[in-house]
């Protein structure tokens, strides 16, 4: 039996429940299920009221793929109209040797709900007492619900995103970044390059998903894509300029998986950039980046990411030592910081000043993550940051991440158009 296969044999014998009835009464023969089997699925049910509406799950532990923090799962059998309880609290199993994750990570203060499994809003916001079981109520919507932490950004969806800006956008490539270690394709797109006559001197490299569990970073990416590659006449003169690549979902084996990915064994995708990377992906984008630089093209590279339940806006991870670069340096920094501020108001306002991975306690930890390699391995003229939208507010939704992905490709657009870059002529 595999890794995979086991937490849904508990779902199968837990999940299909008859209407609950005292001995000797008659009731019509009515179940309820729930099922997490499907890419991207996790759940662990815990208890479950079918006669009163009331489930209670928490996420899967999947031994050694990270932080279970992540749950996505399938509801039928409802009567539409009638109150639903979700119950969420944490797993109590050890993800990791003895480390048992906080429930504070799997417990949002609404959960993302969905008729069709496509688009999505938020229940009401959840209730928590001293137990930490997180309680959010609602009434049903239609008798087959989708049910998550956060609106699910699956590879199905990648590539669906990636093939209609391809087929549509003159001079988009798709491409495949890498094979995973389990098989599967890590899809990405290029767009811009400028033409034959007058080849794009610059380059901008935008990935998400290096922690799975972090579904509202490929949210993000898209909303860049579908920017970047518009009619807006800043993307036209930025594909002009620069050659954007984007990369949905670096770690699509948890995505698929529906596991967190975080603190995975023996290390996550964003703590893999080193000199001998475990994950193929991590490897490829590392020499597709340090080409780039070869040939004086990076200018932007941007890691979107989710960060604590605690943060209520959008920022970047700035590098520790932004305080000791060359003044030109800094400001390079500065602007694309002030630049995203700008853009970045509305619904969710951009933090107008860096943070610091200062959690991150040894120099040689703080080398594999990926802005630091970046840095570490590019020119002074290279911005490296991350970008951390937040994932617990009433504007984290599918509509919300998509218009910081917007605003963020309207800085960099600016960015790379205001600034008097002096690159060396691509070869490509």
């Amino acid at each position: 039996m595999t890794r995979r296969s086991r937490p849904f044999v508990a779902l199968a014998l837990l999940c299909v429940v008859p209407l609950a009835a005292r001995a000797g009464d008659e009731v019509p023969r009515s179940t309820l299920t729930v099922s997490a089997d499907f890419p991207g699925g996790s759940a662990e049910v815990q208890a479950m009221d079918a006669a009163g509406g009331v489930i209670q799950i928490c996420p899967a532990v999947h031994e050694g793929r990270g932080w279970p923090c992540w749950w996505y799962l399938r509801v039928e059998g409802l009567t539409p109209g009638q109150p639903v309880t979700l119950k969420v609290a944490g797993n109590p199993r050890p993800f990791r040797e003895k480390q048992v994750l906080s429930a504070n990570w799997s417990q949002p203060q609404c959960a993302a709900i969905s008729t069709d499994n496509e688009t999505w809003s938020q229940t009401p916001k959840r209730e928590r007492g001293a137990d930490r079981i997180a309680v959010y109520r609602f009434e049903a919507p239609a008798s087959r619900i989708w049910l998550a932490s956060q609106p699910p950004f699956l590879p199905a969806h990648a590539d669906a995103l990636l093939e209609r800006i391809a087929s549509r956008t003159p001079g988009a490539e798709r491409f495949v970044l890498a094979k995973t270690r389990e098989g599967r394709l890590v899809p990405g797109i290029k767009l811009g390059g400028g033409v034959a006559e007058e080849p794009a001197p610059l380059a901008v490299w935008v990935q998400a998903r290096q922690h799975a569990w972090e579904s509202g970073g490929s949210w993000v990416s898209r909303g860049f894509i579908e920017w970047a590659a518009g009619d807006d006449p800043a993307a036209v003169q930025m594909r002009r300029i620069a050659s954007i690549y984007v990369i949905p979902i670096m770690d699509v084996d948890n995505v698929t998986l529906g596991a967190g990915g975080k603190d995975a064994v023996p290390r996550d995708h964003n703590r893999d950039w080193s000199d001998q990377p475990v994950y193929p992906e991590v490897a490829a984008a590392q020499q597709r980046i340090l080409d780039l630089d070869a040939r004086g093209r990076l200018h932007v590279f941007v890691d979107l990411h989710n960060p604590g339940p605690g943060e209520p806006r959008p920022y970047f991870f700035g590098p520790l030592d932004l305080a000791k670069m060359p003044a030109p340096q800094q400001h390079n920094y500065a602007r694309l910081l002030a630049l995203t501020a700008e853009s970045m108001r509305e619904p969710l306002p951009m933090d107008s000043k860096y943070k610091f991975a200062t959690y991150v306690k040894t120099e040689e930890e703080r080398g594999r993550v990926s802005g630091t390699w970046v840095r570490n391995h590019t020119g002074d003229n290279v911005v490296a940051a991350s970008l951390e939208t937040a994932w617990d507010t009433p504007h984290s939704t599918q509509d919300g991440y998509q218009a910081v992905g917007r605003q963020l490709a309207q800085a960099v657009a600016r960015y790379l158009a205001e600034a008097p870059w002096k690159a060396k002529p691509p070869t490509d």
